[in-house]
């Protein structure tokens, strides 16, 4: 979406140029669209009927089926292109049969010129075609879709007779409409529009999908996704067959990779359910079943552990897959007693599996979660849950023997009896004093052992943090040094898993005293969560104490009694120039968090410029290279000039809309206020944390700019920013 100034400056330069060269701007299909607010109807409009007659007369041309290949891929892939060179060896091929002479792309095409674009793209020398905008793309697809084609004739024409034999030129482009997927869609875009098009067009996805897969033989996301068509949307009985044959050779091409394997184990675990289902089922069939799918998310299992580390996330499919097969097994084939000590060999041999993958989940979805904003599907908690209580027998009162008598040489004991005090604190229940657990833990740290885990040193944290209205604590551990310990213990453990996912707050540090000054974070409301999370500096939650601290050297330290506890700020942005800061802590499993980080009244403000040059429109302007990011300038003195030079090329094309750039400032230099560098075409400025140009009134527009006198260009200091305040 254009800015309000784009726009405007749009719509000037399209009717001037509009009165000139009339004929022209009609041909200029994503300006016209924008103006027109991006109306499905604009772009049908620029079907003519001399198009559509073409369509009609000639379906089977060069021409026609060229304009179809496009429509197909610019509708379903907006960013797409084809090479004009492959093009042109297309029509080559076909126009050969009937001419003597070879007419070139431009001549073939003649009849849709108005809706093609040739370009250039970035360095490479091949030009590229596609079709003006992805709205024209939307338009064509529907006129040829009413005039004998389908998406599924299209798709197939485009395979056989421009993808086949140039497999490599078209990879990217085969995935993107065959493959990707959208949201929570179970398959691509174009799968779905072609399987409910004129009907249930099942065997024309599979058709599809296994050209697909001959083509590009050594590809393994072609057969994954006829694997899953198969269990997925096709009835017949042998479906499942097929399906598994189709994921064993995904397997096959890439025999490495988790997400590949898991097809597999989702096939049977499905061919599973299927078959409990059965009022006739046999019980063998189904143990078979079990243990093939079992085999199977193991495999996944392992090969998730080897899953290179830059994958975005840890795949934990195989381990709840495990859980999911001995679930359906255990509610259906196995609920009667006389059938589970017949078989009680193979509950033996999953029992010590299932409780190991029980604890997986047990602190993975306690430590963390996909996004600070997005929780876990209700159905991985209910899973792991009802497949744990169903297999396993827990002692109770060997466990709650051990809470109550932990031996003080067993290190796991007493962090659980620990742990458990912490829990009845919450809920008011009664609990040991906080010094008599701090006494059990510290004989614990006193011991220096190697590999412990970052439970351990959270219980240090919590226990043993500083806080002025507890008793002084003699010889208490080094904090510094604990959350080294912890630092390492966590990339040893849990990184690997966690990467890629938000690590939830376990506990907040209170107003009270003893065990009552942790708050754990499910005590807090959703208000209380927004605020340390999101929330403005201002804010406050009123259970919380404020922590003092320091930033330097864009680090955020925890000080009291002497001590700098290197804590990790929850946003980052919110950490711009060194001085006194007060925030909230709060404890994950990595350590200390500083949330809701608050500059002191006697600290510099700091101002930071954001540039967004995410609208091209106009021509390239020059600016300092450091203004291409988002920075902060401290410490800068009028009437001093900054040292900025302007950057040697253009460093990128920007858009119409005129801004001021602005620069942060300590008190003693120009009072705690931003100063102008100048202005500069194409800058969208804003200021952080918390304020904008907005709602401080400052400059903002063109007209302002320009009454203003500042001149676009290369920065230079223009003085306090008061001077140039909206209106003064």
């Amino acid at each position: 979406m254009l800015f309000r100034t784009e726009q405007e400056l749009t719509v000037s330069r399209m009717k001037r140029l509009g009165i000139e060269q009339k004929e022209v701007t009609q041909k200029f299909h994503a300006f016209n669209i924008m103006e027109g607010g991006f109306q499905e109807e604009d772009a049908e409009k620029l079907i003519t009927a001399e198009m559509v007659n073409h369509i009609e007369k000639h379906t089977k041309s060069s021409s026609t089926r060229l304009l179809s290949f496009l429509a197909l891929i610019n509708s379903y892939v907006p960013d797409s292109h084809l090479l004009k060179l492959l093009c042109e060896e297309f029509i080559s091929k076909i126009e050969q049969r009937f001419n003597e002479e070879n007419p070139n792309l431009e001549t073939i095409m003649k009849p849709f010129e108005d809706l093609i674009v040739t370009y250039s793209e970035g360095e490479q020398e091949d030009q590229c075609i596609r079709l003006a905008h992805p709205k024209i793309a939307d338009a064509c697809l529907k006129i040829l879709t009413e005039h004998k084609l389908t998406r599924f004739d299209i798709a197939l024409d485009f395979l056989n007779s421009m993808v086949k034999g140039k497999e490599s030129n078209y990879g990217q482009i085969c995935k993107n409409i065959l493959i990707t997927r959208q949201g929570k869609e179970q398959f691509s875009r174009l799968i779905l529009d072609i399987m409910y098009e004129r009907g249930n067009n099942r065997k024309q996805c599979i058709r599809l999908l296994e050209l697909a897969a001959n083509l590009f033989s050594t590809e393994p996301y072609f057969p994954q996704t006829l694997a899953r068509f198969y269990y997925i949307k096709v009835k017949e009985d042998n479906k499942y067959e097929k399906a598994e044959e189709w994921a064993e050779e995904a397997i096959k091409r890439d025999p490495n990779n988790s997400c590949i394997k898991d097809t597999l184990g989702q096939v049977l675990k499905n061919q599973l359910l299927s078959e409990t289902k059965k009022p006739s089922s046999d019980f063998e069939e189904c143990l078979a079943i079990t243990k093939s799918a079992i085999d199977a998310f193991k495999k996944e299992e392992e090969a998730a552990e080897n899953d290179p580390e830059d994958n975005t996330t840890f795949n934990y499919s195989g381990l709840l897959g495990f859980l999911q097969v001995c679930k359906i097994m255990i509610d259906t084939r196995f609920a009667k007693s006389y059938v589970r000590h017949k078989h009680i060999n193979f509950i033996k041999a999953v029992k010590d599996d299932i409780e190991t993958k029980y604890d997986f989940f047990e602190w993975y979805l306690a430590f963390s979660k996909p996004r600070i904003n997005k929780e876990e599907p209700v159905y991985i908690h209910r899973d792991v849950e009802n497949c744990y209580k169903k297999y396993i027998n827990v002692l109770k009162g060997a466990s709650e023997h051990a809470l109550k008598n932990p031996r003080s040489d067993d290190e796991t004991q007493t962090l659980l009896y620990i742990l458990a005090n912490i829990i009845l604190s919450q809920s008011g229940d009664p609990c040991e004093k906080i010094e008599d657990l701090q006494a059990r833990l510290q004989k614990l740290w006193l011991r220096e052992m190697q590999d412990r885990s970052p439970e351990f040193y959270l219980l240090i944290l919590l226990l043993f943090w500083p806080d002025e209205a507890q008793p002084e604590i003699t010889n208490p551990p080094n904090l510094e040094k604990c959350l080294r310990k912890m630092h390492h213990s966590y990339k040893r453990k849990y990184q690997k898993y966690l990467r890629g996912r938000y690590l939830v707050p376990l506990f907040f540090f209170g107003k009270e005293r003893g065990l009552q000054r942790l708050v754990h974070a499910s005590k807090l409301d959703g208000t209380a969560l927004e605020i340390l999370t999101e929330g403005h500096e201002h804010a406050d939650v009123e259970c919380l104490q404020r922590i003092n601290g320091e930033v330097k050297n864009d680090r955020v330290f925890a000080v009291r009694d002497g001590q700098q506890i290197p804590v990790t700020p929850h946003n980052l942005s919110s950490v711009c120039n060194p001085g006194q800061v007060s925030f909230y802590l709060g404890f994950t499993i990595r350590g200390p968090v500083a949330y809701n980080i608050r500059y002191e009244e006697d600290s510099a403000l700091c101002w930071s410029v954001v540039v967004d040059v995410s609208h091209a429109l106009q021509g390239p302007a020059v600016f300092p290279a450091a203004a291409a990011h988002e920075q902060t300038f401290s410490s800068m003195r009028a009437p001093v000039e900054p040292q900025l030079s302007p950057a040697s090329e253009p460093v990128s094309t920007l858009t119409a809309a005129e801004g001021i750039f602005l620069v942060s400032a300590q008190e003693e230099g120009l009072g705690a206020e931003p100063a102008v560098l100048g202005s500069l075409t194409g800058v969208q400025a804003s200021v952080s944390p918390q304020r904008s140009l907005v709602d401080e009134e400052f400059v903002t527009n063109t007209a302002d700019v320009e009454s203003l006198g500042l001149n676009p260009g290369p920065l230079q200091y223009l003085g306090p920013l008061e001077s140039y305040r909206a209106g003064s």
